[in-house]
């Protein structure tokens, strides 16, 4: 399941656009844009990104670690090079959930780590990086691929096929519970923006799921 299949050229593609699959030099490049990934994310969060850079080393550490463990086993992914200098990725993580009417195999493929370089977007790489990891999950017989988008991602994803689940999220929130005499159990449910009136579950929600489903 970790190996990935042939390279492929983007309809974009010309001397200065190549997409590729990821290789174990890649690791810390893909871990660097995860982090920049969550910069964007929280932007418009107050204090989240504060939080987040007081965390950094150790968000960076621990994810190198995840990164080393994973890496051509159950996680793969794609990059784009322009100009020789890498812009832009795409991760898939494959795992077994348990066999159900609409994906009688089990298998399913979660895609993150989709992050476009800010001075190489709105060129296409994401869609291209995304119609890469989607066909390689078809050629897996994957039935169902998911992920969580961002505001901004939404349009995107949508344009490709992805459409609201069924899924909810309860996330712990364990720094909440650090120096607190109670037990670190206390949990929290992620809520849309005040100004959305829309289900908590949409897609480019803090909670949002968004799936597509393969014939």
């Amino acid at each position: 399941m970790g190996r990935h299949h042939s390279p492929v050229t983007p309809p974009l593609a010309n001397d200065r656009v190549r997409i590729r699959p990821a290789t174990a030099s890649d690791q810390a490049t893909l871990v660097e844009f995860r982090l920049a990934m969550f910069a964007d994310m929280r932007n418009c969060e107050p204090g989240a990104k504060t939080a987040l850079l007081a965390d950094l080393e150790a968000l960076r550490a621990s994810n190198l670690r995840w990164m080393a463990e994973h890496f051509g086993r159950d996680f793969i992914a794609w990059v784009v090079d322009l100009d020789g200098r890498t812009v832009a990725s795409a991760g898939l993580l494959w795992f077994a959930h348990p066999p159900g009417p609409r994906n009688p195999g089990g298998r399913e493929a979660y895609i993150l780590n989709v992050y476009t370089r800010p001075e190489a977007r709105r060129m296409g790489l994401a869609r291209a990086l995304m119609e890469r990891v989607v066909e390689e999950a078809r050629a897996a017989d994957v039935r169902r691929i998911w992920l969580r988008a961002s505001a901004d991602g939404r349009p995107l994803y949508e344009a490709i096929g992805f459409a609201v689940g069924n899924y909810l999220e309860l996330t712990c929130d364990w720094r909440a519970a650090r120096g607190n005499p109670d037990p670190p159990n206390r949990l929290r449910r992620r809520r849309p923006a005040a100004t959305d009136s829309r289900p908590a579950t949409r897609v480019g929600s803090a909670t949002g799921n968004g799936s597509l489903r393969l014939p």
